[in-house]
């Protein structure tokens, strides 16, 4: 325990003006949406609090440094509810059967390319042509399969629910999607995501692009969307989206030392 304890404190201790500030926003985004909503709801808070530990773990990230996925492991726990209860169901599978276990996978890959320098960060990489290549088709391939299967999920997963608990009132699920292209925008954050955490373990520079894509996405899905959760992850994806090019920028200059 306590060698992670020292590598988020040396991580956080090293933290340049911009870092701070990204995580100054999400702090005060995250007052703000109390003020908005009026209310110190458990979900309101939920929210406030997975996007706070969200942005530490992409700003460490984008750092290259290896304490953010110790940020990521208790950040993916709160978003895998966030997404249960608003029946945003590819993000929920891909959080909970994907991203949780690849935390501690990335931790893994990252402390085998640490850097000598007690700075926590890691050598990156670039990746090959052909690597891109098959990214891209396994983006493509796997979002027209993943949506035809989301069409089904949600009617067999609430009728099992059903069966279940009888008795149970499942007010905050629901079938479908509150817009028909949220299926699909589901479906591709979905396996995007699926595929950038993996390249995110293998330290290849590449994946900052493809998270850059990602979070205009989600915020475009967000909106969408008319729940509690809504105003801070949009909060937390802009959030994101600026670290993306930040990332892109830190993760060029570590391929290079």
């Amino acid at each position: 325990m306590n060698k992670y304890l020292d590598v988020v404190k040396r991580s956080l201790a090293s933290l340049n003006w911009f870092e701070t500030l990204l995580l100054v926003a999400i702090l005060a985004l995250s007052v703000i949406s109390f003020i908005i909503k009026g209310e110190f709801s458990l979900n309101n808070t939920i929210a406030a609090v997975s996007a706070i530990l969200g942005v530490f773990c992409v700003v460490l990230g984008a750092k290259g440094s290896i304490a953010n996925w110790i940020f990521g492991i208790v950040e993916a726990c709160l978003h895998i509810y966030i997404c249960f209860v608003t029946h945003i169901y590819g993000d929920f599978l891909q959080r909970l059967l994907w991203n949780l276990p690849m935390q501690f996978y990335g931790w893994k890959n990252w402390r085998k390319r640490e850097r000598k320098d007690k700075s926590t960060t890691i050598v990156t990489r670039y990746m090959s042509w052909n690597q891109r290549i098959y990214t891209v088709l396994a983006i493509l391939i796997g979002t027209v399969c993943l949506g035809y299967f989301l069409k089904d999920f949600g009617p067999w997963l609430i009728g099992h629910l059903h069966e279940i608990l009888p008795d149970m009132q499942f007010k905050t699920l629901k079938t479908d999607y509150d817009h028909p292209v949220q299926l699909w925008l589901d479906a591709f954050t979905t396996i995007i995501s699926i595929i950038t955490v993996y390249i995110s373990t293998k330290a290849f520079v590449e994946q900052w692009f493809l998270w850059l894509i990602i979070n205009i996405t989600y915020i475009c899905m967000w909106l969408m969307s008319d729940s509690d959760f809504s105003f801070m992850t949009v909060a937390k994806y802009s959030v994101y989206l600026i670290n993306s090019f930040y990332g892109i920028w830190m993760w060029n200059k570590l391929s290079k030392k």
